[in-house]
């Protein structure tokens, strides 16, 4: 039983074109990304110490290196799509 059965055929259906998914699966995550002020280190989440990020989604589904204490490691100009800038209400990217 496939997508006929619900009245829909493969042509009907938009292909996804993965050269236009950017950054890591799940988080958005980028190396690198010369984002500005949206980058790791701008990030209330990032701990600049221990070159790691402190949010709940990138702890759970980035396949990043993780540090000893099991936190996702990220430098300073890597960027996911939660950063929250410091200072910044939440509503104010």
């Amino acid at each position: 039983m496939g997508i006929e059965s619900l009245g829909q055929s493969r042509h009907d259906l938009t292909p996804i074109n993965p050269s236009a998914i950017k950054g890591e699966p799940g988080t958005g995550f980028e190396k690198r990304s010369n984002k500005g002020p949206f980058e790791c280190g701008n990030c209330e989440y990032f701990d600049s110490t221990a070159g790691a990020c402190d949010q709940w989604d990138m702890k759970t589904k980035s396949k990043q290196p993780r540090l000893e204490d099991g936190r996702p490691s990220v430098s300073w100009d890597d960027c996911c799509e939660y950063v929250e800038r410091l200072g910044k209400p939440h509503d104010q990217k």
